[in-house]
């Protein structure tokens, strides 16, 4: 049974990654089913065994690149000491995979309005996962004596504001505020900036 279930796991698996492929080389529409069983060398068949439409292969492309966000930001921060270093790698790793998003994106540009409901819920599904992430680096701060202690609330407030100014980075805002395509030299600053504020530092006595 075991035996089964991770080659079935890999056959979905190198479906995903040859969708991916071919959906940023040559779009949704034009990419067939045909043409995704033969980048894996499986039958038509098999591939309607595990996605029976195109639009499920999709969104499972969708879905695995949330996930693997996730699971990254969640390895690196895991090697940092501070809760300043954990929300640098969050931001930065988000940010590089936004950038790599980004180029999909346009590829896919037009069609992916016609699926931009299904987006949509996706990235809403994994959205609590994203604030829960953000909140365990703010507590770990405020237990080791980082931050300031606070209310839960705020808390709350503070974490929901943070993962919605990194979803302001997505590629159409970035046009609309012209913002630089290599922002990301910028990092260090923003999250220093996020973290400790804008106010200039008391000279020292």
């Amino acid at each position: 049974m075991n035996d089964i279930l991770q080659k079935d796991e890999l056959i979905i698996k190198e479906v995903i990654e040859a969708a991916k492929v071919l959906f940023q080389r040559y779009g949704l529409k034009k990419t067939t089913m045909e043409d995704i069983a033969k980048f894996v060398g499986k039958g038509k068949s098999t591939l309607y065994y595990y996605f029976p439409s195109k639009i499920e292969i999709f969104e499972a492309v969708i879905e695995n690149e949330i996930t693997e966000l996730f699971d990254t930001i969640e390895k690196a921060a895991a090697k940092e000491n501070t809760a300043h270093q954990k929300l640098k790698v969050y931001w930065q790793t988000r940010l590089q995979k936004l950038q790599k998003m980004c180029n999909l994106s346009q590829v896919l540009k037009e069609e992916i309005m016609d699926h931009a409901i299904t987006i949509f819920n996706l990235k809403r599904k994994h959205l609590h996962e994203e604030l829960a992430l953000v909140k365990s680096f703010l507590i770990f701060g405020i237990e080791n004596g980082e931050f300031c202690p606070n209310t839960e609330e705020h808390i709350d407030i503070l974490c929901r504001v943070m993962v919605a100014s990194l979803k302001g980075f997505e590629f159409s805002k970035m046009q609309e505020f012209e913002i630089e395509e290599d922002y990301l030299h910028h990092i260090d600053f923003l999250i220093d900036t996020f973290i400790n504020g804008i106010a200039a530092k008391p000279a020292s006595v």
